[in-house]
């Protein structure tokens, strides 16, 4: 591989017990053709499975462009991200995690490309399946995604798939102290990014993003789920509050209707104690209302009878879409 200089691109992945998916993933990295050199950098969190084995196979299979970490403690997924992270030594990261794939060998070249000609954007991403495992359905992301967009609209809602992202490495310098604290690192990860140039998204289906029952995102209940987003959201206003405002209210929006939600979900399971929680929370950061506006938010809108239709038309599409891809194989390189 030569100096670390000549590296374009770091492909990290992180695995922990995926011995199911290890191998289907490390094959689509390393099938990968482009015409500059690029690196695997696993970071195996302690699996208890045959996890490392295969990872050690595919590493003496190409010494010079995999660097594996198979470590002997679980250090967890924000701390095996961070370690695994500062290993990387390419101008550009992509990520594919350990039970994910990709579909086009070209990917790299082409994400590397776009990067090479536009210095202003900070990340490139582009569509995936999402495949659901356990019902054996496939949706393909990112319907009605606009092509160009910036931190903004990116902290409004996060519409990047991990699978699919590439960015350039050191736009920010050292992660910071409160990254180590948040459940999922991918938004995070973008935000941060997106500070220093836009977010170019690729109209094509490139990856597979695989969910099913073992993910620790699938494992989590909906009000788990959205408490992750909430914490994730609250590190980030605090570091954005002074650097952006902009970037802060909208953050700050968007947590009000994370907040409602969660709200609404405890309200409907009879948590009155967790309701009162999150009210206080979501008033911390929404100074300018008080408990009655917080209340009268609360309250479900009812739907017209037109939008009971088109929610019910929208519910029938989903099924038969659903109901189709299971006859619909999925790609592979």
């Amino acid at each position: 591989m030569g100096n670390n200089t000549e590296i374009k691109v770091s492909v990290l992945m992180l695995a922990y017990n995926q011995e199911r998916y290890i191998d289907e993933a490390i094959r689509s990295v390393m099938l990968q053709e482009t015409n500059f050199p690029f690196e695997l950098v696993i970071g195996n969190d302690a699996s208890t499975d045959a996890t490392g084995s295969i990872c050690e196979a595919w590493r003496e299979k190409y010494p010079e462009q995999i660097v594996l970490f198979n470590r002997k403690e679980n250090l967890g997924l924000q701390q095996n991200f961070t370690q695994t992270y500062a290993h990387c030594r390419g101008q550009y990261i992509a990520i594919c995690e350990g039970d994910d794939f990709w579909t086009n060998k070209q990917k790299l070249q082409l994400q590397a490309d776009f990067l090479d000609a536009h210095p202003d954007y900070s990340t490139c991403f582009h569509r995936v399946i999402n495949y659901y495992e356990d019902r054996d359905m496939k949706s393909l992301s990112n319907g009605g995604q606009k092509e160009d967009t910036d931190i903004l609209d990116l902290a409004r809602s996060n519409y990047i798939s991990n699978v699919s992202a590439m960015f350039r490495r050191n736009l920010f310098g050292e992660l910071p102290e409160w990254f180590a604290r948040v459940s999922t690192y991918d938004y995070a990860i973008h935000l941060l990014n997106a500070q220093y140039g836009k977010i170019h998204y690729m109209n094509r289906p490139m990856a597979v993003y695989r969910q099913h029952s073992n993910a620790i995102w699938s494992e989590a209940g909906m009000d788990k789920k959205l408490d992750i987003a909430l914490v994730i959201r609250e590190l980030l206003m605090d570091y954005f509050k002074t650097k952006r405002t902009d970037v802060y209210d909208c953050l700050r929006q968007a947590h009000a209707q994370i907040c409602l939600s969660l709200i609404r979900y405890y309200l409907r399971s009879g948590q009155t104690e967790q309701v009162e929680h999150t009210e206080k929370r979501l008033l911390n950061y929404q100074p300018q209302w008080n408990m009655e506006d917080v209340k009268r938010m609360e309250l479900p809108r009812p739907l017209s009878a037109s939008q009971k239709a088109a929610a019910c038309v929208r519910r029938m599409l989903k099924g038969g879409r659903a109901t189709v891809s299971r006859f619909i194989p999925l790609p592979r390189i």
